[in-house]
């Protein structure tokens, strides 16, 4: 009698692979669980160890308030470190988990870069690191997918060039839209360059997985978890994307991060009152200047550009011969030879203060803006170029840079303002002669203070409702407006908070627009005064 056992044996060697799979896949479980501690333990007791020993050698040393300053600003950076590892750890876990869901919201792509470089500058400028942001073709701003996590992933990469380029060297931001098949999508390209350390070949097989760092002496004192790079790549993927990296040591890294976005479908606004205007940019790098040029004809403007401060200068002047002058300038602060500031000089020198001159910077101005100002500066913009900022700050001028060679129509009267009582702070004695005429020309009644201090004063021993609004300027000795603003607000009276204080001002730089509502004013009219802009302003908060 035989019986066929080929069955029987082809499921006991199913179940004998069977086991042998769970017993690899268990054992591997183990090991990656062996190494995760193994890592935790070590990246976690590194800056504890800081903590318990810092804090020791503050309590041994409490009457020298220097050392123990230094120790509580050591415990706090490794407090920081840990906070960050614990972090990722759990974004880490959340993501692999699949418990991580992309939260989407309308996103302004150039808010995210501003938050990034305002956010790693400091760390850049600590190691003299040069930083450019390049933008190509951005056409869509606005798009809508989950900002933290976009703004994450810049972090994550912009922190790890920081981190491994050397003093002095360079990192870069491109920003490219690239063309797409859907006119609901966006297809953007971020890409991240820098000239460090790079890495071997061998390592960049393991670049993406956890707590994946190169065996190199040079980084061992570096601080990081290595797991970064796994949670961007992750993110990334969750948003449909892909991430690439090149790389070789000694020469530094590029990564490539390309995303599908939904765009923001709004209608473009029209700028009529910009078509046809010429404008002139002024940069030592061909492709910021390409780049600037194209964003003004999508404005509808003209734009034209020169590479140096030299060029500019004779442009500028053959055009303000020819009695057809450049609606304005946009000037870059840093060039060989002529720099920006030197430029202004020149121009301002030459053709005088009709054309606006817009500076623009890859770096904090703040230190350098009163002597832009004080050459004849308009304006600033910070790089990187979106089309958003060069608009909002060409719209300040589009109604005082008219024709050069007319003069200026004085304004119908507007009855609905006459005898309306306004407060002007000007320190300027001319200035405040020509605003308090004009003011008076429609019938509103006007009385002035030289400086911040004497509006606040006139204020206070006002009767509650006196005055009808405040035109405030800037820049004044003793207190400035913003000061004043804040000391009015501040005064325990109704009206104090309900009237309208408008910033009358040279300060016509995007930041200063900011500045003004946070320090409590209702609106910004530049100088020098434009008519219609002045009464349109004050019919706005008075009729």
């Amino acid at each position: 009698m035989g019986i066929d056992i080929t069955e029987e044996r082809r499921e006991q060697e199913r179940q004998r692979r069977a086991l042998e799979d769970a017993y690899q896949s268990l054992h591997v479980a183990n090991l990656a669980k062996s190494n995760f501690l193994s890592s935790m333990s070590h990246d976690i007791r590194t800056p504890m160890n800081a903590i318990i020993g810092m804090t020791a050698i503050a309590r041994a040393n409490l009457h020298e308030p220097e050392k123990v300053n230094g120790c509580l600003g050591k415990i706090n950076v490794s407090s920081m470190h840990l906070l960050r590892l614990i972090n990722e750890v759990l974004d880490m876990s959340k993501i692999e988990s699949g418990k991580v869901d992309l939260v989407l919201e309308d996103v302004s792509l150039p808010d995210v870069v501003d938050n990034i470089v305002s956010i790693c500058r400091p760390m850049m400028v600590e190691k003299q690191q040069e930083f450019k942001v390049n933008i190509f073709n951005v056409r869509n701003e606005h798009v809508i997918t989950d900002g933290d996590r976009l703004q994450q992933v810049f972090m994550n990469l912009l922190s790890n060039a920081i981190k491994y380029t050397p003093e002095g060297g360079k990192i870069s931001l491109t920003i490219n839209e690239l063309k797409s098949e859907l006119p609901t999508k966006g297809n953007y390209e971020f890409i991240f360059t820098d000239n460090g350390i790079g890495m071997p070949d061998e390592y960049m097989q393991h670049i993406f997985e956890p707590f994946a760092r190169a065996k190199d002496e040079s980084i061992s004192k570096i601080q990081g978890t290595g797991l970064g790079l796994a949670i961007t790549q992750n993110i990334v993927q969750m948003m449909n994307g892909t991430i690439e990296v090149q790389s070789r040591p000694g020469t530094g890294s590029i990564f490539t991060v390309s995303v599908p976005l939904e765009l923001q479908l709004k209608e473009e606004q029209e700028h009529e009152e910009l078509n046809g205007l010429p404008v002139l940019v002024v940069d030592d790098e061909l492709a910021v200047c390409e780049s600037a040029a194209m964003l003004l004809q999508e404005l509808g403007m003209r734009g034209s550009w020169v590479l140096s401060g030299a060029e500019a200068v004779e442009r500028v002047v053959e055009a303000h011969e020819r009695c057809d002058d450049f609606y304005a300038v946009i000037l870059d602060w840093k060039m060989p030879d002529m720099d920006g500031l030197e430029t202004v000089r020149v121009i301002r020198r030459r053709v005088g203060a009709k054309v606006p001159i817009i500076i623009i910077s890859a770096y904090d101005y703040s230190n350098i803006e009163k002597e832009f100002i004080d050459a004849g500066a308009d304006a600033f913009i910070s790089k990187p170029l979106f089309k958003s900022k060069m608009l909002h700050v060409l719209q300040l001028f589009c109604d005082t840079c008219k024709d050069t060679c007319d003069g200026e129509a004085v304004p119908e009267l507007h009855k609905e303002l006459a005898g309306k009582r306004v407060l002007l702070v000007e320190d300027n004695e001319l200035n405040r002669e020509i605003a308090v005429e004009l003011l008076e020309m429609q019938g509103l009644q006007v009385e002035s203070a030289e400086n911040g201090k004497s509006a606040v004063e006139l204020f206070v021993r006002s009767a509650p409702g006196y005055y009808d609004v405040v035109l405030m300027d800037i820049q004044m000795p003793v207190m400035d407006g913003y000061e004043a603003t804040a000391a009015i607000r501040a005064l325990p009276r109704q009206d104090a908070v309900r009237i309208p204080i408008l910033a009358l001002t040279a300060n016509a730089f995007v930041t200063d627009v900011g500045k003004a509502k946070n320090a409590g004013m209702n609106d910004h009219i530049t100088k020098p005064i434009n008519l219609e802009v002045l009464f349109a302003t004050l019919y706005k908060w008075l009729v």
